[in-house]
């Protein structure tokens, strides 16, 4: 689990289900587990919240932009936002489009052997951010 940026390994009685993961077939038959986590980082003035995402595709699916737009508006239960990946410098870029979700993938894979993940997290993080705050960007008017 995670909490705080750190990831590790935790008792079963330190956790609460709140929504079972769906059962597949391939865990009934003594498969591994067939969904992947997409670590997610809510950006607001008042701190950052951080999720890990469950969800059903493999690591190898490319989401596509409205995917990734209706997905953190369930999660963060928000509907003015902006998705943005940070780059090697640590600056956020925000994501317009499919080609943009392609870049930010392209970005991840490269820099994946720098970031310790689960076997089952994909190799790049959403930063979602409110549309309308440009100050994230260094911007300042």
């Amino acid at each position: 689990g995670t909490v705080n940026n750190q990831t590790g390994i935790f008792p079963e009685s330190f956790v609460k289900i709140i929504k079972p993961l769906p059962e597949s077939d391939s865990e009934s038959e003594g498969g591994g587990h067939t969904y992947s986590c997409l670590r997610c980082f809510l950006l607001t003035p008042s701190g950052v919240e951080t999720r890990d995402v469950c969800v059903q595709e493999a690591l190898t699916i490319q989401p596509t932009y409205s995917d990734l737009l209706s997905r953190m508006r369930n999660v963060f239960k928000v509907d003015d936002i902006a998705l943005n990946y940070r780059d090697p410098e640590g600056d956020l870029i925000r994501l317009l489009d499919n080609e943009d979700v392609q870049l930010m993938i392209r970005e991840g894979r490269r820099q994946q052997y720098r970031v310790k993940r689960p076997v089952n997290q994909f190799p790049w993080e959403l930063h979602v951010t409110m549309a309308s705050d440009l100050s994230v960007y260094g911007y300042e008017p």
